[in-house]
């Protein structure tokens, strides 16, 4: 029996050994990754919802919200009135308005401006909108693109008067004029305006900036074709959204003593805070007159201004970087340009050039000159850029440009047409929201 037991318990140590034996440490292959590295836990986080509960976005203060966003252009801050309440009362402001338009007007112009064409394409009369950036550049192709008409069933006679901050005036002679900012899309018409001569009538307008009642005006003078000397003069003011009656300049447009009065002629150009025209006769013979007649949209004061002496040739009154100036189209093939340097002072007028261009082609005011002294002439459906510095000149390929009739250059800006009702009720919501700000810090 007790050789039995021991053969059994020697039996049992031997498999208890090769128990052990078979045994692997804890670092063994069989714990590791095929390839050979350590297998590792994965880290347990927390739920999205938990995660980004606890994070807090800093606000940060309006001013330096302002700062920012007055540095963008407009179609970002079209786009940014999305954002939140606050944003739109900001950029609403008429504070932050002014503040963007400033910044915009210091930049290169070619950056923030755009030149509006009116002119047939395909079927009928089309507005046409071209960056002046795309003009300047090197590209070899440009694009004019296609604007919505500002009303329905408009007339192909409407013109284009001016522009001012990004404001443009369309007026359909003594019919109707609107107040239109392509860049917004925005267009209000005036109020109806019926001179007391419902016939026979003809109407020349102008329009600009009070900056000292902070106000946009359009001036129109209605005037008769017969032989009456019959002329009606009015002043719209956006703040008001009323036409007010003005006196008119006729002891200064007729005190030279000549045999032959004279008239304003062409629409009104806003340089230094008046508006000025260039003065015809109004006998059988029409001829431009020697003077310019300013309005002084301020003070309701009107002055005369003597154009430079240059020989027997016709100069139109004209605007040359942000100068007034005078154009000479010499036989249809040279164009001359004259310059007031310093305001109001009939010695500093000073020639800056004289270009030639091709025959048969019609020249389209206003020229703009570039950041680098380029100046843009158009004529048809053809842009040239002429380099002040070198005397040369290129062409530019605008695509899509078709027949043109009226050019305008404009800045792009936030400047509301309608009145200031809409932007003092932002300024009001801004400052609750300021109040509001203020009081859970």
């Amino acid at each position: 029996m007790e050789s039995e037991r021991d053969e059994a318990s020697n039996r049992h140590s031997k498999r208890s050994k090769c128990t052990k034996r078979a045994q692997l440490p804890s670092n063994s292959a069989s714990n590791q990754h095929p390839k050979g590295r350590k297998r590792t836990k994965r880290a347990q986080y927390p739920s999205n919802s938990v995660q980004y509960s606890n994070l807090k976005i800093p606000a940060l203060p309006p001013e330096l919200i302002t700062e920012i966003l007055s540095r963008l252009p407009v179609k970002s801050l079209l786009q940014f009135r999305s954002v939140s309440k606050s944003w739109v009362a900001i950029i609403s402001s008429p504070e932050f308005i002014k503040i963007h338009l400033s910044l915009s007007a210091n930049k290169n112009k070619e950056d923030t401006h755009h030149i509006l064409k009116l002119g047939l394409s395909g079927s009928g009369w089309k507005f046409k909108d071209c960056p002046l950036s795309s003009l300047f550049c090197d590209s070899v192709v440009n694009e004019a693109f296609d604007l919505v008409y500002p009303i329905k069933n408009a007339s192909k006679d409407i013109s284009i008067v001016g522009s001012c901050n990004g404001l443009i005036l369309l007026a359909h002679y003594s019919e109707y004029s609107l107040l239109w900012n392509p860049t917004i899309r925005k267009c209000k018409k005036l109020p109806e305006f019926k001179p007391r001569l419902k016939k026979n009538n003809y109407a020349v307008y102008g329009f600009g900036y009070d900056e000292f009642h902070d106000d946009y005006k359009v001036v129109g003078i209605f005037n008769n074709y017969g032989g009456s000397d019959y002329v009606e003069f009015k002043m719209y003011s956006l703040k008001s959204d009323s036409w007010t009656s003005v006196d008119y300049c006729g002891e200064i447009l007729n005190a030279s003593g000549s045999s032959q009065k004279m008239k304003l002629d062409g629409w009104g150009l806003f340089v230094n805070g008046k508006l000025h025209w260039d003065t015809i006769t109004s006998g059988p013979v029409v001829r431009t007159g020697k003077n310019i007649i300013s309005f002084d949209l301020a003070n309701e004061k009107w002055d005369k201004l003597e154009k430079p002496l240059v020989g027997k040739n016709e100069l139109c009154v004209g605007m040359l970087g942000s100068d007034l100036s005078v154009f000479c189209d010499y036989e249809e093939s040279y164009l001359g340009a004259w310059v007031m340097k310093e305001y109001g002072v009939k010695e500093s007028w000073v020639k800056m050039f004289t270009i030639e261009y091709p025959k048969g082609q019609s020249l389209y005011p206003p020229f703009f000159m570039s950041s680098k002294g380029e100046i843009l002439v158009v004529f048809g459906s053809t842009f040239m850029i002429y380099n002040s510095k070198d005397h040369s000149v290129r062409y530019t390929n605008v695509t899509n440009s078709g027949d043109c009739s009226l050019t305008e250059i404009y800045i792009e800006s936030l400047v509301c047409p309608f009145s200031t009702e809409g932007t003092e009720n932002a300024t009001k919501e801004r400052k609750k929201l300021r109040s509001k700000q203020s009081s859970n810090k």
